[in-house]
């Protein structure tokens, strides 16, 4: 049923009554700090109950160091880390990555960590591997995975009253009535979470979706997808484009615990049920006494009655300091139990069922970037048409439908070069224009931009999810300044509502690729590490 904003804060944040969280929970698992295996299509058996880490009287940890591969959803944790820290004497050191992605990047011996800490383990649950490679996991929080709709609106659908079927919220975004923003499938656990949750349950069959299942929603899946305007690689950025300008939508699949920060949002649960993020810090095998007492002391404070409770506060996630009083009932759906079945529907979503994205790289090859720079974008870019990768990289390239265009600049537009992506899926006239590029002349950034948001505003449809990536090297060096293609673009109407996705590379100003991105309701990405394949990965998921 839905829930009127006025309800939620701390009273919100009740316990999710959940028929089906074993089959998901006590599936938990994930690499080891070294080494891997190929994944197994083979249905898994449920995993044996989570260890709880116990705090162990005496033991000194420290100075002690755990490196945690996180997913970006736990930052809001960063201030009640830093206490832990500084009570403990321990470090954390996160690095963040998307949830399929750093599975597979853990499960392929990538990296050099401790412990993971994903919103959940379900996906590292299908690969064989995981009993041998996975020392212990406890549940630090929980949020569920539902739809948040402005609150005008839902009264107008009446889903304030009643929450909608999975079916009824399909309708609602073919005929129009009702647009959403979702964040990838598969770059982002929530939007992942939100079309398992809608594919298992237009598949009516009461249990995990399996292959054959996908092939028999997928009409269903793309009707729903119709309704999609705004689309992300994460679900914090999610919300924040949805602040941003909450005109572009009705609503947005993302977790409760961001949903309910929002006041002009109605919490909706779909009747046919929800996936339930539970936050499992994981502990990999063989990583060390110091790194594992340092993980033991970490769960038992984050386990602390009166952490949980600041958890709850501060976070919005249902802890065990949530008063089961105030529980609210929802199915919780089963996640899929075969790996292959994950791969499937993350495919027939990319290749055939969103909407297809029309992408505008607006890359400087300009004679600053002659050298180990240009090779790097070279690389980069070639990363996007690598079809024959493994596991989720696959789909990071582009797809059938999909349009690709290169505006190439240096003093002035170089090239334009349009590609439209064929059913066969074949970038190997992409790669030849990537190859042949050359470096030469200064940095004529925001007249090149203007011409590529000429270019996106002309090509841009209903039918299409429309964005301008931006990559350069150094500062602007010919006309009109940044604050000239301010004045231009707030007079053009025509190119508002196309996002801006800067790249912070070399020389490039800071302050203005950040104003350009809020200008034009875009992001900026840094790569000053150099590491451009990165980063043009991590865009992906929002083009």
């Amino acid at each position: 049923m839905g829930h009127e904003a006025a309800m939620r804060p701390s009273s919100r944040l009740v316990e999710v009554l959940l028929a089906l969280i074993c089959a998901v929970a006590c599936a938990l698992a994930v690499a080891g700090c070294s080494g891997g295996g190929e994944p197994q299509d083979a249905p898994v058996a449920d995993a044996p109950a989570s260890e709880e880490p116990s705090g162990q009287e005496g033991v000194d940890v420290s100075g002690a160091t755990l490196r945690v591969l996180a997913g970006s959803e736990v930052k809001d944790m960063l201030p009640i880390l830093e206490d832990a820290e500084e009570e403990l004497g321990i470090t954390v050191e996160l690095e963040y990555m998307g949830t399929l992605d750093g599975t597979e990047a853990v499960m392929s011996g990538e990296g050099d960590y401790d412990a993971t800490w994903f919103p959940s383990n379900a996906y590292m649950s299908l690969f064989d591997e995981k009993s041998s490679l996975v020392s212990q996991e406890a549940s630090i929080m929980r949020t569920p995975v539902v739809l948040g709709v402005k609150a005008e609106r839902a009264a107008e659908l009446g889903w304030d009253e009643e929450s909608p079927t999975w079916a009824e919220v399909v309708e609602a975004a073919a005929s129009g009535e009702f647009s959403y923003g979702m964040s990838s499938p598969v770059s982002s656990n929530s939007g992942f979470s939100a079309l398992v949750e809608l594919a298992t349950a237009l598949s009516g069959t009461g249990t995990a979706i399996t292959r054959e299942d996908v092939e028999v929603v997928a009409d269903d899946l793309t009707r729903f997808a119709r309704g999609q305007t705004l689309t992300s690689g994460s679900s914090g950025w999610l919300m924040e484009a949805y602040d941003g300008d909450s005109s572009a939508v009705d609503g947005v699949f993302n977790y409760e615990s961001l949903i309910m920060q929002d006041p002009g949002l109605v919490e909706v649960v779909p009747q046919d049920g929800v996936i339930t993020a539970d936050y499992p810090l994981t502990m990999l095998a063989g990583c060390g006494e110091e790194a594992e007492a340092a993980y033991r002391a970490l769960v038992d404070y984050l386990r602390r009655s009166d952490v949980q409770a600041r958890i709850a506060e501060e976070t919005y996630r249902r802890t065990d300091a949530t008063s089961a009083d105030e529980a609210v009932a929802a199915f919780e759906i089963p996640f899929p139990n075969r790996l292959d079945t994950v791969r499937t529907l993350l495919n027939s979503w990319v290749s055939d069922v969103r909407k297809p994205a029309n992408m505008f790289f607006q890359i400087d090859t300009s004679g600053s970037m002659e050298g180990a720079r240009l090779d790097g974008l070279k690389a980069a870019l070639n990363s996007l048409t690598d079809a024959n990768a493994e596991g989720t990289t696959a789909l990071l390239a582009f797809q059938p439908r999909e349009t690709v265009c290169f505006v190439e600049f240096g003093s002035e537009v170089k090239s334009e070069k349009t590609f439209e992506v064929g059913e066969d899926g074949d970038l190997g006239e992409v790669s030849d224009y990537v190859g042949g590029l050359v470096a030469q002349g200064d940095t004529a950034i925001y007249a090149t931009l203007q011409r590529s948001l000429e270019l996106a505003a002309e090509s841009r449809t209903a039918g299409n999810v429309t964005s301008v990536v931006l990559f350069t090297d150094g500062e602007n060096t010919d006309y009109p300044s940044f604050e000239e293609f301010v004045l231009w673009y707030e007079g053009n109407e025509a190119y508002h509502g196309i996002p801006v996705f800067a790249i912070l590379f070399g020389e490039t100003s800071a302050d203005e690729m950040e104003r350009l991105a809020e200008l034009t309701g875009g992001r900026v990405f840094d790569a000053a590490d150099g590491d451009l394949t990165a980063v043009f990965r991590e865009i992906r998921g929002y083009l």
